[in-house]
């Protein structure tokens, strides 16, 4: 697995989309940073945070979609996927390699992103535009953190599953796009915890503002916790088992 895993990070050195994908991720606290910028209104942390949020939860999807999908499509596109069956290596290990490699770099991208933020408000604070304490980053960080470690699993998982069906990065990335928007439909619904990017896009706004929670937080909580968890665990048990079955290739 070790060995798996160092070739795929070896190969991902010469990919520039992979720089393109970090920009992308970056441009909820870019654009938001841009208009905190040239807004004469000052703004509170809690509104910066629910901006720069608003656009993560939406597109960040989409990201990890295209992230893991070029993963896969390496492989079809180079017709590199016998060579590593050909080399005896399981294709469960194969396939959690990849999904392992997506989770990392995905992580990786909601540190810098959160990196980015906290850069932006202490550039604000400077100029007088913002004010902010240690708590209230602490609780932001926190926030965003539990988000993305609900977001990030349950995506990738989902995305390994479209680019094995479809062998084409670009319904892939497409079906990416609907993903993220189809999941914010659920973010204010008071069901929407049994769908993992609404119920984690609501856990990380509790941490700025906790009126905005479930009016049931118990239920949701753990009705929440555990769908996500369940959704994680399908997902990757599907996924694994779609890259596993036997191809024409192999025939």
């Amino acid at each position: 697995m070790i060995v798996l895993m160092k070739n795929e990070f070896y190969k991902q050195k010469r990919e520039w989309s992979f720089l393109f994908l970090l920009l992308l991720s970056l441009l909820p606290v870019l654009t938001g940073g841009a208009g905190a910028i040239f807004n004469d209104i000052t703004k509170t942390l809690s509104d910066l945070f629910f901006f720069m949020n608003n656009q993560f939860a939406m597109f960040f999807p989409m990201v990890l979609f295209i992230l893991v999908g070029l993963l896969f499509y390496q492989e079809y596109k180079n017709k590199t996927y016998i060579n590593w069956i050909t080399y005896g290596y399981p294709k469960h290990k194969l396939f959690l390699t990849k999904v392992l490699v997506a989770l990392f770099i995905g992580i990786l991208f909601a540190m810098l992103l959160l990196l980015l933020f906290f850069c932006l408000i202490g550039g604000l604070g400077i100029t007088g535009k913002v004010t902010a304490d240690i708590s209230g980053l602490l609780a932001i960080a926190i926030g965003f953190l539990l988000e993305a470690a609900i977001i990030i699993p349950v995506t990738v998982c989902a995305g390994a599953i479209i680019i094995n069906l479809s062998r084409n990065i670009i319904i892939t990335s497409v079906t990416g796009v609907i993903y993220g928007f189809v999941s914010c439909f659920f973010i204010g619904s008071e069901i929407g915890f049994i769908v993992p990017n609404g119920f984690a896009y609501r856990v990380a706004i509790y941490f700025s503002d906790q009126s905005s929670y479930y009016d049931a937080p118990v239920r949701a909580t753990i009705g929440g916790s555990a769908a996500s968890l369940f959704a994680f665990i399908i997902l990757l048990a599907v996924g694994a088992g779609l890259f596993a079955h036997k191809k024409k290739v192999e025939s």
